[in-house]
């Protein structure tokens, strides 16, 4: 983790994954902060009371960060196992923005699962590769890497609600709290283009619930025997285009059809003989007027 992504934490704010994080965390606990970078979270967790122990790929980073922690290792998870680092017996294992940096995050995950104590918690968040930005972009046949954020270029692995789920059931994990960091469409600063995709493919996309999530972040813990990773997925309530366009159809066609009966009206009136009788009288009251 670069220094690049420390950031000041407001540990009170809404819809922010690190405030979800340090609240999931929670205090008094001993803690694995795995990706700590500069300490911008670590000192957060410190000051709730707990015990942090950090892991971070850049040692530049690593540095500032201890000005916090107890300890942090400078090591790269695509070479090294978080069990050849530090002794197990951990109330949480924190990775914060992580596990899409690395190659196999399965591994990682799962060596976090051995370091843990019989009742420890794994605390994980990443970015959601189904956000409706992300949708719009491939509609237009663009896949745009960004300095950071949702499609940060040092991404290696993507995660789908479906993927995420995946993976906690790899390590034998549950979920017990999710939290999602949600965002509208068009405001994620990714250049999906306002206008070009028409309302009814705004409202396709987002007839899934989890189109807006930006971000999962979540609280596991050790499965019990029968336990799923995750609630089970919502059903997403899709619009039926072919059938509203079916429905319009009809519509059309009865407004056009009562449209030619009062035209037909309209120019059995004019040829009537009443109209013919009339003309006259019609006419002078006009230039009366």
């Amino acid at each position: 983790m670069s220094t690049r992504y420390g950031t000041a934490v407001d540990p009170t704010a809404i819809n922010n994954p690190h405030a979800y994080a340090i609240s999931m965390v929670g205090s008094g606990g001993r803690v694995l902060e795995v990706g700590c970078s500069v300490g911008h979270v670590t000192e957060h967790l410190v000051a709730a009371g707990n015990v942090v122990i950090g892991i971070e790929v850049d040692a530049e980073a690593a540095e500032q960060a201890r000005r916090f922690a107890t300890q942090v290792h400078v090591a790269d998870l695509d070479r090294t196992r978080l069990t050849d680092i530090v002794e197990p017996g951990f109330d949480v294992v924190l990775f914060g923005d992580v596990l899409e940096h690395l190659r196999e995050p399965e591994r990682a995950l799962a060596d976090a699962v051995s370091l843990l104590g019989p009742d420890g918690r794994v605390v994980i968040s990443v970015p959601h590769v189904g956000f409706v930005d992300v949708r719009l972009m491939l509609l237009e046949g663009r896949w745009e890497y960004q300095p950071e954020g949702l499609l940060d270029r040092t991404h290696l692995r993507w995660f789908t609600r479906a993927g995420l789920a995946e993976l906690l059931a790899g390590a034998h994990l549950t979920a017990t709290r999710i939290e999602r960091v949600r965002g509208a469409a068009y405001e994620s600063g990714l250049p999906a283009t306002p206008g070009r995709h028409g309302a009814e493919v705004l409202r396709f996309v987002l007839a899934d619930p989890e189109a807006t999530t930006y971000q999962f972040v979540l609280e596991a813990r050790r499965a019990k025997p029968g336990e799923q990773p995750f609630p089970a997925e919502p059903t997403p309530a899709w619009p039926d285009l072919d059938g509203e366009r079916a429905q319009l159809d009809e519509q059309i066609a009865a407004l056009t059809e009562e449209r030619d009966a009062l035209r037909n009206e309209v120019d059995a009136w004019r040829r009537s003989r009443l109209v013919r009788l009339t003309a006259p009288l019609r006419k002078l009251r006009s230039r009366l007027r």
